[in-house]
């Protein structure tokens, strides 16, 4: 009876423990043991590992597409060097079901195409848990848990995480990586930055605590439908066409806010809701220069300590403009702690404006209902009244607009 081969090459140097390799084979039954998986080995075919693996350098280098490589439930541990799982340029690679901790980099994917990890605990990658990059496209991450040790993805095009969990491991988009989409998935003290080019998407559906998205340089994202407990969206520069809709966001600092955003444009925050936060929505930068403007629309904020909307900008540098508008404001600024704006004067209202004479910020159509003191509080003259905003309960009503 013939037995059958299996393509798995040895380098010179063994390294520690081994582990038994079960091909994937739909041939006759082995006539003896399968050969030993090393750690260092290069792998060209599907595997399953049968026991652990624990390394002094490199782990496992896949070197062919179309490859499975099933841990079985099994340990890839490194010893703080070395690349647990490596592929370079090849398509369609799927690692599941196991654990790989301790290397400088977990998994390594460079150039790759429509591969995926699959229920798999990254963890205690000193460098990083996951790193991609050179044009990989279509990368999935699935049903893992990625712990202590971030995930960088450089110019990867589809990214798609899905019901994962991160603790202490935050998500980096670097240089051209477009159309990232993230769903269903809990992120603990991990933030997750968006920059240079990272372009077209979304955040969607996730737990964030303790953790923040920042923007820089990046287009065309949607983040929506969110938890953010005690964690932010902060908007930088040159990011454009943002849009955060249908988020809950309780607890934190800033929840929303604009910092040193300049060159970006059209971000709008629609349909949020805003619980027990410092502030709600912070946009005291937006005169920076957000191009196309700020549109604060439809938004409930409720017990945030020193305000829920707060626009504090005495100089404009450009003429943009900001609407806020149909929002509702309830019980804001009763515990500021005697913070003021650069003004002076006390910031513990539903919506507190200060700006110039002038500006192109338009209030409309809010109702606010028991702030501390101003349920709309802007300078006169410094903003345009819009119309159609309501006081009901606040001690000094509205102040630069006409509220009923």
């Amino acid at each position: 009876m013939r037995i059958p081969s299996f393509d798995v090459r040895h380098p010179a140097t063994v390294l520690t423990a081994t582990a038994l390799l079960v091909a994937v084979t739909s041939g006759p039954a082995h006539a003896g043991p399968p050969p030993a998986v090393r750690c260092g080995d290069t792998v060209t075919s599907d595997l399953s590992l049968s026991a652990d693996l624990h390394c002094n350098g490199p782990g496992l280098a896949v070197k062919a597409g179309d490859v499975v490589l099933d841990l079985n439930g099994h340990s890839i541990t490194g010893s703080g060097t070395g690349t647990g799982i490596s592929v370079i340029e090849q398509p369609r690679i799927h690692v599941r079901n196991g654990r790989i901790s301790n290397f400088d980099r977990g998994v390594l994917f460079v150039g790759s195409i429509d591969s995926e990890l699959v229920d798999l605990s990254l963890t205690d990658n000193t460098g990083h848990n996951v790193q991609t990059a050179e044009k990989s496209t279509n990368f999935k991450i699935t049903d893992c848990k990625v712990r202590r040790g971030g995930v960088e993805i450089d110019t990867t095009s589809g990214l798609t995480v899905t019901n994962s969990e991160f603790s202490q491991a935050g998500i980096q988009f670097n240089l051209t990586s477009r159309s990232p989409h993230i769903s269903g998935s809990t992120f603990v003290d991990s933030p997750i930055g968006y920059w240079t080019n990272t372009n077209n998407g979304s955040l969607t559906g996730n737990t964030l605590i303790r953790s923040g998205v920042s923007l820089r340089e990046a287009d065309n994202l949607t983040v929506s439908g969110n938890t953010f407990k005690q964690g932010h969206v902060r908007v930088l520069n040159g990011s454009s066409n943002t849009t955060i809709t249908g988020n809950r966001f309780s607890d934190g600092d800033r929840a929303v806010f604009v910092q040193q955003a300049l060159s970006s444009a059209n971000l709008r925050i629609v349909r949020n809701r805003f619980t027990g936060n410092q502030v709600g929505v912070d946009a005291s930068d937006v005169f920076v220069g957000v191009e196309n403007g700020i549109t604060i629309s439809g938004n409930t904020f409720t017990d945030n300590a020193v305000a829920g909307i707060l626009l504090d900008s005495p100089t404009a540098h450009s003429p943009y403009w900001v609407r806020i508008e149909r929002n509702v404001l309830k019980a804001n600024g009763r515990r500021s702690g005697g913070r003021v704006d650069s003004a002076g004067r006390p910031i513990n209202d539903g919506i507190h404006v200060n700006v110039p004479a002038n500006s192109p910020v338009e209030i409309t159509g809010n109702i606010t209902r028991g702030n501390a003191d101003y349920g709309i509080e802007a300078v006169p003259g410094s903003v345009t009244d819009g119309g159609g905003n309501v006081s009901h309960g606040d001690p000094s009503g509205c102040l630069g607009v006409v509220c009923t």
